[in-house]
């Protein structure tokens, strides 16, 4: 049973490398193809020369493999086709806005303006800065015809007229489009983490007057949660003394008691981020684990201590085993936790595992911790699929693994002295492995490793764990019998947390706490961590197969080779002057543009990307992931095309995160003529430079001004043999008179002019670059269609291979003397179905 149910495992993982989701009737084969294979009882002997008769089934195996793969791609299909089951085209619908009516099913986020709705207090609602309402609606009726199954939406809304709470039906004004997000390499995965969710589209609402609510009665989650937060607020309006402006910790409590991480500020997840306990917030299995097991030695002890005779029928109680009592009202609290959780995926893990656990125990079935691991596995997979191209899930998984090797490894140890002595072993054993093991996990998925994360979670997790999360929950538990002993807890919770908080942050202050990582260090940092796993937890049974007399040469011969790898993937990391190779890479930045021109990890910027209302940036989001990942610390020259926002608006931001040698930029602000004339500079036609054996040609424009779309800074790129034109906002006028003045004018890539507005690329000036690929960067159903249709046709009609980011994802051009080779995100980058 155990090799079937990690062959269903193991299948679900390969289905999640297939670059599409197969069609419906492949997929019926395969789960077919499942059960012929499991009622197959053809048995090959395990051994032949043992007589234990021991056999196993291969294609039993195989079945389990083809079901765990069916069944992920059943699920995808079924997401992807939700449209077509409602007999809906989604591009269509995106045109214009749809009336939807649905229930929402998240918390509201914003709080000030919300609550002075709720409070009848339109004044006071006006006077506060508007703030952007998001959350999920799923659709039950479109445009008032019910959907044949219901969809998902994530929507944001901007002065919000209704307070919006989780369980009411409501009636908006939405306008939306398929979900969708921008693809680059080191960067967060919009799109995946939408199809975690199950979330089909992405759009905001319309402010209308008959947007409404059609059923008031919210969840008893969100009323809650309601009545909590106007308790800490009129806590802290009582005790504003007592708490800095700095951080502001309150909503720690939110987090641990509702799993609502929305009103966390940037200050108090830098504080988290830096010192590795940003588990500690989110409700997951240790705070589940607590709360179940709290529950169990209460319910064992009141009953050990309640004489029993009191009660009425006290010899029925009497005849009821204890211990199924504990574990039944254990379960209920744990459930109980897990609804104020909101059931997050972290929060349905450790309740599967409770649950799987505590079955086995009232049905007095034994079984092994591997038995336990692979079903709790596999009840996951089958309730939530989508949940394996999560971090989340692989970093549970993979810490509960740990957990259970660290205690098998040295059990005997952990078994020495008294009870106090083996818990504090137990406890710095159990989180020096996971704080180590950890490392190149928590590296893949976030590009950095916390230095400081054993120093401070080995204080934290105890103090979280005995203190804070169990006072937490008490003002939550007494706030319906009484806000006075709610608010006690509540202050004694926050003092615990205040406490903890200072030596967090005095740690987070070090310089050295977290060290960021380029992609190959990642590598190193994975092959380092799969060798240590080797040697520390396997070395008895990778014994077992060597002479004892043998045993260490061999072990030092594997160590010496595994050196000799992570010395090749370092040195492999060095730039090679010999190789005639550079970069030229297209961000995938929405409507906007930002390319990256790289060569031997130095690197010129043209252009940022934009900077929204919201505070959200291309810089933040998208370049400097990327810069990271690549290892490229500073930039040689940031280049300025002109001052519109889509294509300027992250250049504060870059200028305050990283060193920029020199800026090129044609405005007339005061900001940039502070800078010295060593740093910053004009763009003016003729400028010429060479920088790592790249000529650099400005080819307009004519002025240092920087007002229009006409003024944008053109770029001629060549090593000599290959040709790109970095062309800005340009019009047909620009690219007329570039033609008349360079009538040489060629190039083998074409970041094209305004995005593939209908105002740019004129038949004359495509028929005169005669380029290879000319690569369009515009936002995903952009309202202005860029680009336009007569724009695409001029480029096919020309030969030219036209890419776009909207629909490739980043894009990478490579040239070398082997040619000119490009790279997309979705084809080839990151070709997986979950994140297309």
């Amino acid at each position: 049973m155990d090799w079937w149910l990690a062959s269903f495992f193991l299948g679900a993982i390969f289905s999640l490398f297939l670059p599409i989701v197969p069609e419906f009737f492949v997929l019926f084969s395969l789960l077919l193809l499942s059960i012929i294979f499991f009622y197959y009882r053809y048995n090959y002997p395990l051994n032949i020369s043992s007589s234990s008769g021991k056999t196993f089934t291969p294609l039993r195996l195989s079945s389990g493999v083809l079901f765990g793969a069916s069944w992920m791609l059943f699920n995808a299909f079924n997401l992807q086709n939700l449209w077509q089951e409602n007999n809906l085209n989604v591009i269509e619908l995106s045109t214009k806005a749809q009336w939807a009516q649905g229930e929402v099913t998240s918390l509201h986020s914003p709080k000030n303006k919300i609550d002075a709705i709720l409070n009848n207090n339109p004044s006071a609602a006006n006077s506060i800065a508007d703030k952007r309402l998001r959350f999920n609606l799923n659709v039950t009726h479109l445009n008032k015809q019910k959907l044949n199954k219901a969809i998902q939406l994530r929507l944001s809304w901007k002065n919000a007229t209704l307070p919006l709470q989780q369980g009411q039906t409501v009636q908006l004004k939405v306008k939306f489009k398929p979900a969708h997000g921008l693809a680059n390499l080191g960067s967060f995965s919009y799109q995946t983490w939408l199809n975690s969710k199950s979330i089909s589209a992405t759009g905001y609402v319309v402010n209308h007057k008959d947007n409404q609510i059609l059923i008031l009665k919210s969840t008893l989650r969100q009323q809650l949660f309601s009545d909590y937060k106007k308790l800490l607020s009129s806590y802290k309006s009582e005790h504003k003394s007592e708490y800095g402006s700095e951080y502001e910790l309150t909503p720690l409590l939110l987090a641990l008691g509702f799993g609502s991480r929305a009103e966390l500020n940037q200050d108090l997840w830098q504080v988290l981020q830096a010192t590795g306990t940003g588990h500690l917030i989110a409700i997951s299995g240790l705070h589940i684990g607590l709360v179940a097991t709290g529950c169990f030695f209460i319910v064992m002890l009141v009953i050990r201590v309640l004489p029993l005779s009191c009660f009425v029928n006290s010899h029925k109680l009497q005849t009821i085993n204890t211990r199924y009592l504990a574990i039944g009202l254990s379960m209920v609290v744990a459930i109980s936790y897990g609804y104020l959780a909101g059931y997050s995926l972290p929060t349905i893990r450790a309740l599967v595992m409770l649950s799987i656990y505590w079955c086995m125990r009232l049905l007095a079935i034994k079984v092994s911790i591997t038995r336990w691991l692979l079903l709790t596995l596999f009840v996951i997979t089958l309730i939530n699929p989508f949940s394996l191209f999560t971090a989340s899930f692989w970093l549970s998984v993979y810490a509960v693994t740990i957990i259970f090797l660290t205690l098998w490894r040295f059990k005997a140890v952990l078994a020495t002295g008294n009870k106090l002595w083996r818990f504090i072993k137990g406890l710095l054993v159990i989180q020096l492995s996971l704080t180590l093991m950890l490392l190149p996990i928590s590296a893949v998925f976030f590009q950095q490793i916390s230095v400081i994360a054993l120093f401070a979670n080995i204080i934290a997790v105890p103090w979280m764990s005995f203190l804070s999360i169990p006072l937490c929950l008490m003002s939550v538990i007494l706030m319906p019998i009484s806000e006075t002993l709610s608010q006690f807890f509540i202050m004694l919770c926050l003092e615990s947390i205040q406490l903890l908080w200072f030596y967090l942050t005095y740690l987070a202050a070090k310089s050295w706490a977290v060290i960021t990582l380029s992609s190959v260090n990642i590598q190193i940092l994975v092959l380092g961590g799969l060798l240590s796993i080797l040697f520390l937890f396997f070395q008895p049974k990778f014994a077992f197969f060597c002479k004892r007399k043998h045993k260490y040469k061999t072990m030092a011969t594997i160590f010496c080779c595994s050196v000799i790898v992570l010395g090749a993937l370092a040195f492999n990391d060095q730039p090679n002057k010999k190789l005639n190779n550079w970069q030229l890479v297209i961000f995938d930045v929405g409507q906007g543009l930002s390319v990256l021109v790289q060569r031997e990890n130095k690197a010129i910027l043209y252009d940022t990307g934009a900077l929204y209302e919201s505070g959200f940036n291309m810089i933040d989001a998208v370049v400097l992931p990327y810069l990271q990942y690549s290892g490229i610390q500073q930039l040689d020259k940031v280049i300025i095309s002109h001052s519109d926002n889509d294509h300027a608006g992250g250049l504060t931001v870059l200028q305050q995160s990283i060193d920029i040698k020199e800026l090129i930029y044609n405005t007339e602000s005061e900001k940039n003529n502070t800078e010295s004339e060593k740093t910053s500079s004009a763009c003016l036609q003729g400028k010429l430079f060479n920088w790592q054996g790249l000529t650099i040609e400005v080819l307009w424009p004519e002025n240092a001004v920087s007002k229009e779309n006409d003024d944008s800074c053109v770029l001629l790129i060549s090593d000599g043999r290959y040709n790109v034109l970095l062309t800005g906002d340009i019009s047909k006028k620009i690219e007329k008179k570039l033609i008349k003045l360079y009538p040489q004018l060629s190039a083998d890539v074409l970041v094209v002019p305004h995005h593939g507005s209908k105002t740019s690329s004129s038949d004359i000036f495509i028929a005169q670059l005669k380029p290879t690929f000319a690569i369009v960067s515009a936002g995903f159903l952009n309202r202005w269609h860029m680009p336009v249709t007569a724009v695409t046709k001029r480029y096919k009609d020309n030969n030219v291979q036209l890419l776009n980011t909207a629909e490739s994802g980043q894009i990478i051009i490579n040239f070398s003397d082997e040619g000119v080779i490009k790279h997309t995100y979705h084809d080839d980058l990151w070709p997986f179905w979950f994140a297309n």
